[in-house]
């Protein structure tokens, strides 16, 4: 850790956390103890809750280098209280009694792991504040604060997540060496795949300790996926093309998708600690934190369009329950489509920390601490979609009319699909359509090609002073008084951006440099020669100027008919077989009619700009970055706290009083359309960037005032009973703060048009979340390692901040559309309020066990078109956590369950024709069970295995009705073998 101050500010323990005497002392204790299982790890983490005066949960490591679990948030779902949300098989953000606002600390100061702004899938979904890219044998222990002090850094609606590493004063004199070495594979993909870890430390006489640690693993993971939930333009009445033949109103989504999906990880981390303490009063300190975390994500989709676009709606028999749910029916539709996306995230951070802690064991202390954060995230995708119906295009010449042709003329002009419904639905091929349609090469056509990709750039650095005073240090009445303060300051910029290609070369031209004299009034010369999409049906924008206009060979052309040949060359399956990639048994077998797929070979696609760049050598692509989803945010805040410890080693009590005051600078820099007609870097909105813009800049400053007051009255030697209440407040969601307007647009085959289909924009206005909370609780402590306990907690929400969904008009090819739009607000007030129950026991012949339950009960003003009052987004009712254990002799067995009920997620909006709907998404209950088992051969020597989601449990999300599905993902086991050292 990086200095006494800090990790006893770290603990929260009774009133200054700095400065309590009384547990400075028995924190140093805890960290002398050397753990030596999972059954000592469990023992020291109930001390520090016995011994802390704060409501707190922990896990330490059962050794150096050897924690509970392979993944940060993994250890903490298994807390009261802890939930977790996962991303393809792997836990990533934390909530705290249901609530996602959290922060997360690196030895009680701000952490930055460049996963707080990021997007994943071919939805570009906004994700924020993942521990997945933090290394767990780089931690020493982590705990979760339930209530705060004046004293602990604000952000917390939910508490406050401390990762703590080691202090290498705390270890044995000489040198300590421990590590592990092991495989991992998951259960649907081939492979092994290493990993392994090191900790080297030096303790010199207690007077200079180094500590060093490397961890590396790759992992590779399979899961089948229900998408296609990002495409807003669902139909249930008015907006289906199927009104005139199916007079019974169906939910129909724009597609579905099922999606078969790799993905590679490679991170690795380093963290070097130096303490040194040249008297007995000074300890000076260093604190260095690295993890380079890779993401390389392969998706392969077969799309089957049901509502608007390509579909033409139902035809045959078809069954619709009574709540508009299609539960089987045969669709028609224009496109058999399969989209290969390749999305490879790279993120690096870095964390320094600095102190100096000085105490002469007087009854004065002071304490300072520096710290500087940065992180970087690049994100490169590439996405390609092939055709197996006809597809028209431009051509086949590249100069004068051109009459179009189709590339693929083997392929059927419309197929007809049938479909089941389910939480993962099949799709099958009806009689009349050809049952090799994904299959068959003669059908393949490499219709559109398009890349883009995503920057990030986090820094942050603060520094803080912490003093103590004791006014009465005797064992007994004992007062202490602290204050502090805290200068910090923290910037995201972030980039979105399209690789466009540039025209010019083919004679494109740019529509702004024709003179106004020439210009025909009515017509919009906001384009330049760029492209996004590289898509064979899209000709020349030179057809769509007035006659007046056109350079001579193209006198009468339209672009999406008789043009001349722009996006070449064109490509098939059979012409460029080097290109396909045959996926067996596709998305887990069952749900893709033959189960074998033929895809765009996604392994030629990892590196984007590359990859577009060999389709199109004659083109050449740049990178221009989109202003609308590019934005900068400065966080500026200064802080200081005064407090009262009341209560003293013999006495029964400990009250703990303070007032922490938080002056808070926003500066946010959006960017928006520098008029009503912008022009472009590209031939339209949908295919290009914005290039005339404004940058806004929105300047905030606000004041929060934070009490607090915590109280534990020790009733007996085994009984407890702690109080609580504060104000807290949690920042707002960055991206939520700075995104600009992002829209997405599709073409249409009816009328060759792109159209506008939903968007999503930010919010500069946003206000903090802001709640009071107070917890009473109560915890009897008896025998070896008992407890058993029981908290309340309410929390008094002022405001959420919420996303809704609204229908914006928005223009398009087609002269502009009505559309679902996403955007956040804040919303009223709510109310959080339940109970934890909690025990635990180690029996003398080597069982014990762990068992906790949480109920919370939330309420909000949210609505849908069914119900009022709905909960708060990402809130399970009710979850529970339990772990068996077994150690003797050397053998070590464990098995955990985590299971959490229902959850609402929040609303989902679409245009139907003039209506606007709203639904409410939910996800069904999900419990997982782990297991480890290892053995120690020697006392330094230790084989294990481990394994995680053991009965591949699966996420399923659903629109409204448990029948009717929106999301999808199936369970992977993923197992551990290896061994561990210690030295």
């Amino acid at each position: 850790m990086l200095f006494a101050a800090a990790s006893v500010l770290a603990l929260g323990l009774a009133g200054s956390p700095a400065f309590a005497q009384s547990e400075a002392t028995g924190e140093e204790a805890n960290d002398e103890i050397v753990v030596t299982g999972f059954r000592a790890s469990l023992e020291n983490a109930l001390n520090a809750k016995r011994d802390s005066n704060l409501i707190i949960e922990s896990v330490t490591a059962e050794d150096i280098g050897k924690f509970p679990d392979q993944n940060v948030a993994e250890s903490l779902q298994r807390l009261p209280g802890i939930q977790i949300d996962r991303e393809n098989g792997q836990g990533s953000k934390v909530r705290i009694r249901g609530l996602e606002q959290n922060v997360t600390l690196l030895n009680g100061e701000l952490f930055v792991s460049g996963l707080e702004v990021y997007k994943v899938g071919e939805g570009n979904y906004n994700r924020n504040d993942s521990l997945e890219g933090v290394p767990s044998e780089l931690i020493g222990g982590i705990e979760v604060f339930k209530s705060p002090n004046a004293s602990l850094l604000e952000g917390g609606l939910g508490g406050i997540v401390n990762l703590k590493t080691r202090n290498p004063l705390d270890l044995q004199d000489g040198l300590t060496v421990a590590g592990n070495f092991k495989m991992s594979k998951g259960s649907e993909i081939g492979g092994w795949k290493p990993a392994g870890a090191a900790v080297f430390g030096y303790n010199f006489n207690d007077r200079l300790g180094i500590i060093a640690s490397f961890s590396y693993e790759q992992t590779k993971n399979h899961v089948n996926v229900l998408g296609g939930d990002n495409r807003g333009n669902w139909a249930f009445a008015d907006g289906r093309r199927d009104t005139a033949t199916v007079p019974t109103n169906y939910y129909a989504p724009e597609y579905r998708y099922i999606t078969d999906r790799d993905q590679y990880r490679r991170r690795w981390g380093a963290s070097l600690g130096v303490n040194f303490r040249p008297t007995d009063e000074l300890e000076v300190s260093a604190q260095y934190f690295h993890s380079d975390l890779k993401i390389d994500t392969r998706e392969a989709s077969a799309k089957f369009p049901f509502g608007q676009g390509e579909s033409q709606g139902l035809v045959g028999s078809y069954n619709i329950n009574e709540n508009g749910v299609l539960t089987d029916g045969t669709v028609r539709a224009q496109s058999a489509e399969v989209i290969s996306f390749v999305d490879v995230s790279k993120i690096k951070s870095d964390n320094v920390q600095f102190g100096i802690d000085w105490d002469n064991d007087t009854n004065f202390r002071a304490s300072i601490m520096a710290d500087y954060s940065s992180s970087k995230m690049g994100r490169e995708v590439a996405n390609n979609d092939v055709r197996f119906t006809a597809y028209g295009v431009r051509g086949p010449g590249t100069t004068g009319p051109q009459p179009g042709f189709t590339p693929n003329p083997a392929a059927p002009a419309t197929f007809d699909f049938t479909y089941k419904n389910g939480d993962f639905p099949s799709f099958g091929i009806a009689p009349g359509s050809p049952q090799d349609l994904f299959s068959n090469p003669a059908y393949g056509f490499f219709k559109s090609h398009w890349a883009f990709g995503d920057r990030s750039d986090i820094k942050g650095h603060s520094i803080r002073a912490d003093f103590g005073y004791d006014v009465d240090d005797s064992d007994t009445n004992t007062i202490t008084l602290s204050a502090g303060f805290r200068y910090g300051q923290r910037t995201v910029d972030f980039t979105s951006g399209r690789y466009l290609a540039d025209y010019r070369g083919k004679g494109e031209l740019d529509s702004t440099a024709i003179p106004a004299a020439e210009r025909v009034p009515g017509y919009s010369y906001n384009w330049t020669p760029y492209g996004y999409f590289q898509d064979g049906a899209i000709g020349y924008k030179i057809c769509d100027l007035p006659e007046a206009n056109k350079p001579a060979a193209f006198a009468g052309c339209t672009r999406f008919g008789n043009s001349p040949a722009l996006i070449t060359p064109y490509q098939t399956m059979t012409s460029n077989p080097e290109r396909v990639e045959t996926i067996d048994n596709f998305a887990g077998g069952g749900h893709v009619a033959g189960d074998t797929v033929l895809v765009a070979d996604r392994s030629q696609m990892t590196n984007a700009l590359q990859w577009i760049q060999s389709l199109y050598p004659d083109t050449p692509f740049s990178f221009f970055a989109d202003p609308l989803q590019t934005y900068r945010v400065k966080e500026e805040t200064k802080s200081g706290y005064v407090m009262a410890d009341l209560g003293g080693l013999d006495d029964p009590y400990h009250v703990n009083v303070g007032l922490r005051i938080v002056n808070t600078s926003l500066t946010i820099d959006q960017n928006q359309p520098a008029s009503a007609d912008p022009s472009y870097w590209g031939t339209d909105s949908w295919n290009g960037v914005l290039r005339d813009f404004n940058t806004v800049r929105t300047v905030r400053r606000y004041t929060d005032f934070l009490p607090s007051v915590n109280a534990v009255f020790n009733l007996s030697e085994g009984d407890k009973v702690r109080f609580s209440a504060a104000r807290v407040v949690a920042r707002q969601p960055l991206v939520s703060l700075g995104q600009g307007f992002a829209t997405q647009f599709t073409r249409d085959p009816a009328d060759d048009l792109f159209k506008f289909t939903n968007g999503s924009r930010g919010n500069a206005e946003l206000d903090p979340f802001r709640a009071y909370q107070f917890d009473l609780g109560f915890e009897h402590y008896f025998g070896n390692q008992g407890l058993l306990s029981a908290g309340f907690f309410w929390k008094e929400v002022d405001s959420f901040i919420v996303n809704e969904t609204v229908a914006v008009f928005v223009n398009d090819q087609a002269g502009g559309r009505l559309g679902p739009v996403s955007q956040p607000a804040n919303g009223s007030g709510g109310r959080v309020k339940g109970f934890e129950l909690a025990g635990q026991y180690a029996f003398d012949f080597g069982l014990g066990f762990t068992a906790n339950y949480t109920f919370s009960d939330t309420s909000t003003d949210f609505s849908t078109d069914f119900s009022n009052k709905l909960p708060l987004p990402g809130v399970s009712k009710h979850s529970a956590n339990g772990q068996i254990y077994f150690e003797k002799y050397g053998f070590a067995a464990r098995a955990s369950y985590s299971w959490r009920s229902k959850q609402y997620l929040g609303n989902f909006g679409f245009a139907d024709g003039g209506t606007t709907r709203t639904l409410g998404i939910y996800q069904k209950s999900y419990g997982q069970l782990d297991g480890q088992i290892s053995y120690k051969i020697t006392d330094n020597f230790e084989v294990f295995a481990e394994a995680i989601n053991i009965t591949k449990a699966d996420t399923s999300v659903y629109l409204q009705f448990p029948e009717l599905p929106f999301r999808y993902e199936s369970g992977s086991r993923r197992i551990y073998g290896g061994v561990k050292f210690n030295f």
